[in-house]
């Protein structure tokens, strides 16, 4: 390599400005997001249930919640949590879903 470098300096000279050049030009087309548009395959839904215990918001709110949110189209895992004055169920969906039509989807049910 350093023979053909010696041997050859015209080529390299222009072998490294096409480098160069090739690298200004993709600088310059990237667009870089400060925030970019991203979804997450989660669903996280909190209820209250004032002055109830962890065991009454879990029958009342939080096992019927989670029986109607396992029916949905592409969900992944549902997994809840009851605690006192709030119950909480969070949603896992497949990658790719569109988290648009899920939010339909959640408000439906």
């Amino acid at each position: 390599m350093s023979k053909f470098s010696v041997k050859k300096p015209l080529t390299v000279f222009v072998a490294v400005i096409a480098i160069l050049v090739l690298g200004v030009v993709a600088y310059f087309r990237m667009t870089p997001d400060l925030l970019p548009n991203m979804d997450f395959p989660y669903v996280l839904i909190m209820t209250t249930y004032p002055g109830a215990s962890p065991e009454k918001v879990e029958q009342e709110i939080t096992k019927p919640m989670e029986q109607a949110m396992s029916t949905l189209d592409h969900i992944q895992e549902v997994t809840s949590v009851s605690s006192e004055n709030v119950g909480m169920v969070v949603l896992e969906f497949t990658e790719g879903v569109n988290m648009d039509t899920v939010g339909v989807d959640i408000q439906q049910e």
